[in-house]
């Protein structure tokens, strides 16, 4: 007599007879974006490691673009020039500064997992670039959240909200950058730490050159 398989509901059969485990569902990716908070590491090597790269990229890239929007707002509320570096004022360089962002917040931090995978290999560090980028960007997730916030507190009460949520979000970030950091190097954490900080210092370096 032939034996029967039993499939789980929540698996195709193609899953059942393979022996693959199922993949993560889009709630499963969304606790674990939120678990970044809290424990960066493990959410980053969880349901957040299925993510492809292009939407992790989109994540950083969205977060930068508010960020970079709070700043023209603010700049705008106090009646300085909102995209110096481009001679652009009022609306349009409200707007300019917010595509600015997000071309800062993806072939920017592209560049920045590019040169952490590269720093790193001569330490031994095995994890793949595309691994290394889906990771950092990833790691935005909470400057995404305060981004968010921090829209919606400046133009529902005028507040200037560049520093208070945006580069917060960005100091959040340093979490996850160093958790990939030690990923990468082997639990090694004074190498992640040092790396992490030179890292972001950069970033806010170029938020502070391009949109202030």
């Amino acid at each position: 007599m032939a034996s029967t398989a039993t499939v789980d509901p929540g698996t195709s059969p193609v899953d059942a007879s393979a022996g693959v485990a199922p993949a993560r569902t889009r709630p499963d990716q969304i606790k674990a974006a939120l678990l970044i908070f809290v424990n960066p590491g493990g959410a980053l090597k969880g349901a957040l490691s299925q993510i492809p790269v292009q939407i992790a990229l989109g994540v950083s890239g969205v977060a930068f673009g508010l960020f970079f929007l709070q700043t023209g707002l603010d700049l705008a509320r106090v009646g300085a020039q909102t995209l110096p570096r481009f001679a652009m004022s009022g609306n349009a360089g409200v707007v300019g500064l917010c595509l600015l962002g997000v071309v800062y917040g993806t072939l920017g931090v592209a560049l920045l997992g590019t040169i952490a995978w590269l720093a790193t290999r001569p330490l031994g560090a095995t994890l793949t670039l595309e691994a290394t980028v889906r990771a950092f960007a990833l790691g935005y997730c909470p400057a995404l959240v305060y981004a968010a916030f921090g829209i919606v507190m400046n133009v529902a009460f005028g507040w200037n909200t560049a520093l208070a949520f945006g580069v917060t979000g960005v100091l959040w970030a340093l979490g996850p950058m160093i958790a990939t950091l030690r990923e990468m190097l082997g639990g090694q954490i004074w190498p992640s730490v040092i790396l992490a900080t030179i890292l972001g210092g950069l970033t806010l370096l170029g938020w502070a050159y391009l949109g202030t």
